[in-house]
């Protein structure tokens, strides 16, 4: 998987000029080797395993918020984004919510598209909390208990609700996308969105099960092998497979030639001063066609001097706008 990532690293960064492209899909797709190789060392070091799940989680809150920026980067901004969607009807009962058949629809706007942003950012800052106040029970001999239900219990809870708030809010922000049209035929918003929610299940969700299975002694075993004491050890067991098949999937869906090639640079009145075509790219949201003075790159990503053109003289131009469908 190392090896994997080193490619999608080069490849990214080979045939991407646009910055917070290549950094948002980097911490993407470095999510699985980093929760691979964090989770193969705690099974080697059993006293290590509540550290070394706390310093995955943090990496896998922090790529979550950068899959949010990334469908931000593929609709243009924040501001294009609502454009686009503030006409279209967008429903609410997602999962875990699609029971709730009373919920009703509504129409993007900045408002909605803030609260969904904070549904996400939420998992970011509770994730470390729940992880920090683990270890710090953990320290004191008080994450585990025979006696009562142990505290691990109460946190794997609480960082599963978590997990599930954050999950509706991918998957509402994935609706909202889809409802941009040619959306998903060009950035597969779907399956991004399915890679990164089986992600957080796998690290943010089935701690709880494997503790309540615990709890219950549902696999009674005899030492040194019970279930009870060695949960955690199981549980990365799970957490490598998982995760090395999910890393395989992510890179269909987050190393496309389409997403990598397809991208503008957009100054903050949302207008296209320039965009490359050192690799084939070609603007993805707001496209503009400068006719034929379009700038040359030198294949590295830096225009030429004499072919960069300023806002004012790209608007004597005669530009043509047009919707990249």
């Amino acid at each position: 998987m190392t090896l994997l990532y080193c490619e999608e690293v080069y490849y990214v960064f080979l045939k991407s000029n646009s910055k917070e492209l290549r950094t948002s899909l980097l911490w993407i797709l470095g999510t699985y080797p980093a929760v691979i190789l964090i989770s193969t060392i705690a099974v080697f070091i059993p006293r290590a395993l509540v550290y070394m799940t706390f310093m995955y989680t943090i990496y896998v809150a922090f790529a979550v918020y950068k899959y949010y920026y990334l469908i931000i980067v593929f609709a243009g901004g924040t501001k294009p984004f609502v454009d686009k969607t503030e006409s279209n009807d967008i429903r609410l009962n997602n999962v875990p919510c699609c029971c709730l058949v009373c919920i009703p629809t509504i129409n993007n706007s900045m408002r909605v598209t803030t609260t969904t942003k904070w549904l996400i950012f939420q998992n970011v800052i509770f994730t470390p909390f729940y992880g920090a106040l683990g270890m710090i029970l953990k320290s004191d001999f008080k994450l585990y208990s025979t006696t009562e239900v142990p505290a691990a219990v109460y946190l794997s809870i609480f960082n599963s609700l978590s997990t599930v708030v954050c999950m509706y809010g991918f998957k509402t922000i994935a609706i909202i996308a889809n409802s941009i049209e040619g959306m998903e035929e060009m950035h597969a918003i779907k399956g991004k969105t399915i890679c990164m929610q089986l992600t957080m299940f796998v690290t943010g969700f089935e701690s709880l099960i494997f503790n309540v299975l615990a709890q219950f002694d549902l696999f009674p075993c005899d030492p040194p092998f019970d279930f009870y004491s060695n949960r955690k050890a199981y549980n990365n067991y799970a957490v490598v497979i998982q995760i090395f098949l999910l890393g395989v999937l992510a890179r269909h869906f987050y190393r496309r030639k389409a997403d990598i090639q397809r991208q503008a640079v957009l100054t903050d009145d949302e207008t296209t001063i320039t965009y490359s075509r050192a690799h084939g790219a070609v603007a993805s949201s707001v496209t503009k066609v400068l006719g034929d003075n379009v700038p040359s790159y030198n294949g590295t990503g830096v225009s030429n001097s004499n072919d960069v053109q300023t806002p004012d003289s790209a608007s004597n131009s005669n530009l043509v706008l047009e919707e990249d469908c």
